[in-house]
């Protein structure tokens, strides 16, 4: 009888400190709705780099781009951010690159990046399957950085007689730190892409992006539209 009790005391104690940790496990992702914008200018690089390159000139191409993100309401601004930067083609599926960006949030904590780029794609039939592998390295302020790995993939099919062809594409986040690599988040976009002018197209989509393995994660659904010119 006395073993029969300590056991029936043991397991109520137990209990009692058990459901608050499974009541604080349960914590749900905060959903959000926002907006990205963002407007881009593809060309040569200088003249200079002519002599360098040769005919290898035209493999080198730089970009700028500005861009707008917003908080959890559309009109209000989370950030604003300006990128540069280069792509070489290697050859014909594959490109090496770097991009810079500077981002000022309404935090008050502006932040910059460094990318490392490497894209490659493939044309089959009406298909075009692309790859795009990112080391990131992400400066948060405060002497505080974080090291990203980004892959990306992407399919995009042409619909014969018909403008609007669909883009689908995932891409998921590996955080880099002392502890490991760790799966922090998945992004997935669909939309299309269509170019009213020679040299110039725009880009709307819908973009899902979901936390993974973060102390709170938030899921946000992400209008997003792009518009690009290319001085090529």
């Amino acid at each position: 009888m006395r073993r029969t009790s300590a056991w029936i005391t043991f397991v109520a104690v137990a209990g009692l400190f058990c459901r608050p940790a499974q009541a604080q496990d349960a914590l749900r992702p905060e959903r959000t709705q926002e907006l990205w914008a963002a407007a881009s200018v593809t060309g040569l690089a200088p003249w200079a780099f002519k002599d360098l390159l040769g005919e290898r000139y035209r493999r080198l191409v730089l970009n700028g781009e500005i861009g707008y993100r917003s908080a959890d309401n559309f009109f209000a601004g989370r950030q604003v951010y300006v990128d540069l930067g280069g792509r070489y083609k290697i050859n014909k599926w594959l490109r090496l690159g770097t991009e810079y960006r500077y981002a000022i949030r309404n935090s008050g904590t502006n932040r910059q990046r460094l990318g490392i780029i490497a894209d490659l794609d493939k044309k089959i039939g009406r298909m075009e399957l692309g790859y795009r592998f990112i080391f990131q390295r992400n400066y948060l302020g405060a002497n505080r950085a974080q090291n990203l790995f980004r892959n990306r993939i992407s399919v995009d099919y042409n619909i014969p007689k018909w403008k609007l062809d669909p883009e689908f594409s995932f891409e998921f986040f590996t955080l880099s730190n002392n502890q490991g690599l760790s799966y922090i988040g998945t992004r997935y976009r669909l939309g299309t892409s269509f170019s009213p002018w020679k040299g110039h197209r725009i880009s709307p989509g819908i973009v899902y992006d979901r936390d993974r393995n973060v102390a709170f994660p938030v899921y946000r659904t992400i209008w997003s539209i792009d518009y690009r010119i290319d001085l090529r």
